[in-house]
């Protein structure tokens, strides 16, 4: 590859973006602006879609827009039509936008972008994946197909990806193996200033409560923390919300960060949770602000797998993850 082709300039596709509050949004925005701080030209494109309002400055890159048809959280049929129109619009930008020397960074939402390649390559463009989630292995926590259905759909899914350049993985346990896979593990989305002491038996989960975390763990390892004599807060969206028993209520996430950093001091316990079942589909990006507070983490839901790679995200330096997508976007 020509020094040509790495100076270009880095397009980054997220389905959310700034003011968004979607960890995957708020990553590519921090890719971003590793990379324009290097003096190369960096932008965001997004949709016009929101997952979760909060209120996080503003990007030092620009953020495009692109145009689809909307859809809804929460309802399943109308993100479908909301994740193809995204796909399309994006591929549109590629079209339009993408010139030859130039990298274009896809994070993996919607999840029909890996069949993105080909539009990437027609411009005569790097193309960089971002694993985020496995979304053969995250179905399953919505609807769970037979076997041969699954393999079906996960062998395709693999197949869209072997071609990329690289496919960056956000940790080791998600269901990519192939030899442009690699592991760049996730880091802290907020700043939590200075250390503050935690409240003693107090326990927190802020985030999503969806497809991919068993509720019946979760509801069990809370459980656990109050016959510990633990006061368990829940702050969480998504659907598993609504299967959460009278006696553990769910508030509304906190859309201030100055309040955010604080529930995260405050809490002597972190909650994270996953599925034990599906344990290649995800891994839970909150738990790099529980470990930067560094709070004791207590996992729910997660099978061996999802252990393993927690004991080596609780032994990883975060302050190297951003530098390594640096070099890795710089290299030929």
């Amino acid at each position: 590859m020509t020094a040509e082709r790495v100076a270009g300039r880095l397009h980054v596709l997220t389905q959310y973006a700034w003011p968004d509050e979607a960890p995957t949004g708020i990553y590519a925005v921090d890719v971003a602006e590793a990379v324009a701080a290097t003096g190369r030209e960096a932008v965001v494109v997004a949709s016009r879609g929101s997952y979760r309002a909060a209120r996080r400055r503003a990007p030092a890159v620009p953020i495009e827009r692109v145009d689809h048809r909307p859809g809804g959280r929460g309802d399943l049929l109308r993100t479908l039509v909301e994740y193809r129109s995204v796909t399309a619009a994006f591929a549109r930008y590629i079209r339009d936008r993408v010139r030859r020397g130039d990298t274009v960074l896809v994070v993996s939402a919607p999840p029909d972008t890996p069949w993105l390649l080909g539009d990437i390559r027609a411009r005569g463009a790097r193309a960089v994946y971002w694993l985020q989630d496995f979304y053969p292995e995250l179905l399953r926590g919505v609807l769970d197909p037979p076997r041969p259905v699954r393999a079906l759909l996960a062998g395709a899914f693999r197949r869209a990806l072997i071609g990329w350049d690289a496919v960056v993985k956000i940790a080791e346990n998600l269901a990519y193996e192939a030899p442009n896979a690699r592991v760049i593990r996730n880091w802290p989305t907020l700043d939590l200033g200075a250390p503050r002491p935690a409240v003693p038996k107090t326990a927190l989960y802020s985030g999503n409560l969806g497809y991919g975390h068993h509720v019946g763990r979760f509801v069990a390892r809370c459980r656990e923390l109050v016959d510990a004599g633990y006061t368990v807060t829940i702050r969480a969206d998504g659907p598993g919300v609504a299967r959460l028993p009278p006696w553990l209520p769910a508030s509304p996430l906190l859309d201030d960060l100055d309040d955010l950093a604080r529930s995260y001091w405050q809490a002597e316990v972190h909650l994270v949770a996953g599925h034990p079942d599906i344990e290649g589909a995800v891994f839970p990006s909150k738990l790099w602000n529980s470990l930067a507070a560094g709070r004791r983490v207590v996992e729910a839901g997660f099978g061996a797998r999802m252990r393993r790679e927690l004991e080596v995200a609780r032994a990883a330096d975060f302050r190297t993850h951003l530098p390594r997508w640096v070099e890795l976007l710089a290299a030929p």
